[in-house]
């Protein structure tokens, strides 16, 4: 961690083992084909009170105001967040409203659809004659953002259980959790069907996006009536002297609503954090992820990026009827990490707050250790290659296929890791107590003369264990480490705190990509 970041960690209330776990849980609930996580290298945080802009605006709130408007409407970088203050979205927004446009196309039978899709999907405002989203649309949106959170509550949840030993936890999501998300999941989807009216805004969406690709001089002007940022006049400036075009997150309510509690335990942290990008836990330091995370608990709330200026992006970013002058640079390669001059925008926002961090230190006795070796129990088959063969380790019996078979726990919440050819007599305790151990059987091929395994037991023993030999006979070394103490500490935040802890991304296709069937 530079020293810019250590300040900042020294004077903040959030421990970086808290941001690194919030930002692995948020990469891996909320990255996909179309967005990427971007972490924030040091928290950015809000005061409750302070982090409201509906109604009329106090100085303060004012200035959270544009100081929101001008971070998420950075260029993001990605997957920390890094991104200079000097090139925003507007600024892209503008030059894409000076690009070249392909020429108009429309019959007349399609500029009538078109008009009538625009019109049910779009109003003008009395007071500015600006066009606004209609009712439909805005309801539309309300209850689409319901449902997408229900979704993702269902798929939080599904996954927390998969990756849980705890078979009370997996019994739980089956006969409570999951009938009870499902329904909440469809209690979202009708209400986005019935009130959201989302066949009726689906087909003008639709209908508007199709026909748009041959008429981008409308498009192009109904986007610069709304807010044309090469006009410096159509800015907002804050009472502190930001200028900024205002940005909100939707729905406006979401800190009066429920949130998610989650609780994140060592054996989930360890399972996550491998698939996480390896910037993370470099940024954050090494008391980021080092053996002392116990568990996290948070609640959270993902809630969407308004910007009432540029709605909706993809509408000019994703159209295929405009190109820049030739020797501008595009703003996408349109790749898996995109690059580009601004790959990606921030399309959502992941809030979190009640960030309770617990750490412990544990120390470990080695109390019993042995040489043995297994004969078969069961007649050999060895067309087949399987030889079962049932041992006791740590009080937990197993069955070993040898030959290419499998070393198969008899308990569920018994763990296992394979290490490979590593050094058996320099694993200790502590050095078994932080490897990330799994419930799933450890094929043959991985146990070859010198591999090392380790166990997890459910009461916390653990063992490590050394093949000298297997085939007929499984002839085996191990020592076993019992638990004899324990210090536990833990990290708060604020009550009224409230952090961004991920930025969501969209990523750009393309962009530009003119399409070489129009006429230009």
């Amino acid at each position: 961690m530079d020293a810019e970041a250590l300040d900042v960690w020294a004077a903040s209330p959030v421990d970086a083992a808290s941001m690194y776990g919030l930002g692995i849980h948020f990469w891996h609930m909320l990255s996909d084909a179309d967005h990427l996580v971007s972490l924030p290298v040091t928290p950015l945080v809000y005061q409750d009170a302070e982090f409201r802009f509906e109604g009329a605006l106090d100085a303060r709130r004012a200035n959270v105001l544009a100081e929101f408007g001008e971070l998420v409407n950075r260029v993001p970088t990605h997957p920390l967040w890094r991104p200079p203050a000097t090139v925003h979205l507007w600024d892209v927004y503008g030059e894409v409203l000076g690009a070249d446009l392909a020429r108009s196309a429309l019959t007349a039978d399609e500029r009538a659809r078109y008009d009538g899709a625009l019109a049910y999907l779009y109003d003008s405002d009395p007071a500015t004659g600006t066009p606004v989203p209609s009712p439909e649309l805005r309801a539309y949106r309300a209850t689409r953002q319901a449902w997408l959170d229900a979704d993702t509550e269902y798929h939080r949840a599904e996954s927390a259980a998969a990756l849980s030993s705890d078979q009370a936890v997996r019994d739980q999501w089956t006969r409570v959790d999951e009938p009870r998300l499902r329904q909440a999941r469809d209690d979202a989807m009708d209400a986005w069907q019935t009130v959201g009216h989302k066949a009726e805004v689906d087909d003008a969406l639709r209908e508007s996006s199709e026909l748009a690709a041959k008429s981008p001089s409308g498009v192009w002007k109904r986007h610069r009536d709304t807010f044309n940022p090469n006009i410096p006049g159509q800015f907002s400036t804050a009472p502190n002297g930001l200028r900024y075009a205002p940005t909100y997150y939707s729905p406006a309510a979401a800190l009066d609503t429920p949130w998610t509690a989650v609780t994140m335990n060592r054996e989930l942290f360890l399972t996550l954090a491998p698939g996480a990008p390896k910037e993370f836990g470099a940024a954050l330091g090494s008391r980021a992820s080092d053996d002392s995370f116990a568990s996290l608990s948070f609640e959270y709330r993902v809630v969407s990026v308004l910007r009432p200026w540029l709605d909706p992006p993809m509408e000019l970013f994703g159209s295929r009827a405009w190109r820049f002058s030739s020797g501008v640079r595009e703003l996408s390669d349109g790749g898996a990490v995109p690059q580009g001059r601004c790959p990606s925008y921030v399309e959502s926002i992941a809030l979190a707050r009640k960030v309770h961090l617990t750490r412990e230190a544990h120390q470990y006795t080695a109390f019993g250790s042995g040489e043995n070796n297994f004969s078969p129990m069961t007649t050999c088959e060895w067309d087949t290659g399987r030889l079962h063969v049932t041992m006791d380790i740590a009080d937990h019996r197993w069955e070993w296929g040898g030959s290419g078979g499998t070393l198969v726990p008899g308990h569920p919440r018994t763990g296992l890791a394979a290490l490979g050819l590593v050094d058996y007599d320099s694993l200790d305790g502590h050095a078994l107590d932080v490897l990330p151990y799994a419930h799933s059987p450890i094929a043959g091929g991985q146990l070859s003369d010198g591999a090392v395994f380790a166990v997890r037991t459910p009461r916390r023993k653990l063992v490590k264990v050394q093949v000298v030999s297997h085939g007929p006979t499984l002839s085996i070394r191990f020592q076993e480490y019992e638990m004899t103490s324990s210090a536990a500490w833990t990290s708060d935040t604020e009550e009224d705190d409230v952090f961004i802890a991920g930025l969501v991304c969209r990523r750009l296709p393309k962009c530009p990509d003119p399409d070489g069937t129009l006429e230009w």
